[in-house]
């Protein structure tokens, strides 16, 4: 992995990277050592998991998701503690919203973002805001991994989120990069982009620096910049 990343000296080689390397990366991130995850878009227990593989390596955590099917699958085989809600505003906190089930595409926005996700069904299920969320299961601040996958609806869960309070070591964040939202979002709140993989991207502490390769550089600002326009453009023709 440190043909990517080094992790120990900081240093980023190859900055887009395939999803299949991502456990080995994230591993890497942390060193083999155990840690606390809050897994926000948990899903299905094993396939695309963001968690599973640091369970197995003896991690804790709170796996948050509020399809109740995924969350009969999660309390079987995981043994991280299941909260079995969604993740969204303080203006929705309380609510009981529908659920647009798509497989491990659902969201609570009115369809999904994955291009080609088709909606099977509805669910009512309950809002709450990440903060109550940690609160209410005593998450440690300074914890170690939050990654949220929660199909378009990531703004609008961050905005019940004290970035200050908590501060995660390492954030993923599925984006498709469509707009800069997410992005701006982070380095607002003191974090730093540093690689992604897949649709994922990461961003650790600005306090940590981090050296990139030339290479990585470039990559990072044709993702970002340079084919933003076209990107945003394909999108929009794909889903009308």
């Amino acid at each position: 992995m440190q043909s990517r990343a080094d992790f120990n000296t900081r240093h980023i080689q190859q900055f887009s990277n395939e999803p299949a390397v991502e456990k080995q990366l994230v591993q890497a991130f942390f060193g083999g050592r155990k840690g606390f995850y809050v897994d926000v878009g948990a899903n299905d227990p094993v396939l695309d998991s963001q968690s599973q593989h640091l369970e197995a390596l003896g991690w804790t955590g709170l796996l948050v998701e509020p399809d109740p099917d995924c969350c009969e699958l999660l309390r079987k085989k995981r043994t991280g503690t299941v909260v079995e809600m969604a993740c969204s505003s303080p203006e929705n906190a309380g609510k009981q919203l529908l659920l647009n089930r798509a497989g491990p595409h659902s969201t609570l926005e009115e369809r999904p973002i994955a291009l080609g996700a088709v909606v099977r069904s509805t669910v009512a299920v309950r809002c709450e805001t990440l903060d109550t969320i940690l609160q209410a299961h005593a998450a440690p601040a300074g914890f170690d991994l939050l990654s949220i996958d929660i199909e378009g609806h990531e703004l609008v869960a961050l905005s019940g989120f004290s970035f200050a309070v908590w501060r995660p070591k390492l954030v993923l964040i599925e984006d498709h990069v469509t707009h800069l939202q997410k992005h701006a979002l982070m380095k607002a709140n003191d974090y730093q982009l540093i690689l992604r993989t897949g649709l994922n991207s990461w961003y650790v502490s600005e306090e940590m620096t981090y050296t990139f390769s030339l290479a990585a550089r470039f990559e990072y600002f044709r993702k970002y910049y340079l084919g933003l326009p076209l990107r945003k453009l394909r999108y929009s023709i794909q889903t009308g």
